[in-house]
């Protein structure tokens, strides 16, 4: 039987190194396992504030602005859409103070233009020409330029369209009486009040 001599102070030195070592290695161990895998980039999309360790799922955050393309403040270059949009028709929508010359006449009145839910261009001209039964009229926005779809009072259907600059509609139409074919074109001039 072989009998071997330890040196026990070297024993334990190397046991206490080991020992530490051994800690160390578990805590990377443990700390690995721990991990919250996710995107820890900030400008990304999808950054997930308590991810540590990065899973490359992380996704451009892209450009925000409005992506509806019938929206006054329509951005092209934008691929992530912020709520932003203005619909086109926002601007027309008001009260108008108007100066109409029709023919040789000339007349002053009031007319609105309100929101329509035929669609999101639609709106609806109130009290167009200033009759004596109110006519309102069906339109459609593009841009800054309006066009009267639909309208007809008393037998007398109304197209039009105009433009909007500023705070000022112009907006030309034509009155046709259907019975005679007879049609009278008239100009307004409304301020928005």
């Amino acid at each position: 039987m072989k009998t071997t001599q330890f040196n026990f102070s070297k024993i334990v030195s190397t046991a206490k190194y080991l020992g530490v070592a051994a800690l160390f290695i578990g805590g990377l161990a443990t700390f690995s396992g721990c991990a919250t895998k996710g995107c820890t980039d900030e400008t990304a999309s999808n950054y997930d504030a308590t991810a540590t360790e990065d899973d490359g799922s992380c996704l451009d955050a892209g450009i925000e602005g409005c992506m509806d393309a019938t929206s006054d403040n329509y951005d092209a270059t934008a691929t992530v859409d912020d709520g932003s949009c203005i619909p086109a028709r926002d601007k027309f929508i008001a009260a108008y103070s108007c100066q109409e010359v029709c023919g040789p006449d000339n007349y002053t009145y009031n007319m609105t233009i309100v929101s329509s839910n035929s669609g999101a261009l639609k709106v609806i001209i109130q009290n167009l020409g200033d009759f004596s039964t109110q006519v309102d009229a069906l339109a459609t926005v593009n841009g800054s330029n309006i066009t009267i779809d639909a309208a007809s009072y008393n037998n007398v259907s109304f197209t039009g369209s105009g433009s909007l600059n500023g705070n000022v509609l112009t907006l030309t139409y034509t009155a046709t009486d259907n019975a005679s074919g007879q049609s009278i074109t008239c100009t307004i001039t409304g301020t928005k009040q």
